[in-house]
């Protein structure tokens, strides 16, 4: 018995220890999982929109589904667009004019 209480600080040391890196590497899994849709980077079509030769206008971005950017078109106008989660046929994402409807 004099045994086991000698040893208690040294097993709850150790059990704290075990519980701090298990919460830390935890933490650091939760952290990672969270930044990496962050940073894939997505393309949106915009719909209803072309470029001067006609093709469809393409955006390539990390901001997530949801987000407003604005839209230089060239002609020293801007057009805010919301991107979305849709996919296209093409493989893009739709993204979808705000100014316009």
């Amino acid at each position: 018995m004099n045994l086991i209480q000698e040893s208690l600080p040294e097993i709850i040391g150790s059990l704290v220890v075990t519980g701090l890196v298990v919460t830390g590497g935890w933490l650091a899994r939760r952290r990672a999982a969270q930044r990496r849709p962050d940073t894939a980077v997505r393309r949106y079509t915009v719909l209803n929109q072309a470029d001067p030769s006609g093709n469809p206008i393409v955006l390539s971005t990390t901001y997530p589904a949801g987000s407003v950017v604005t839209l230089d078109l060239g002609t020293g106008g801007t057009e805010r667009i919301r991107l979305t989660d849709a996919p296209l046929s093409d493989g893009t994402y739709a993204a979808e004019p705000m100014d316009r409807y």
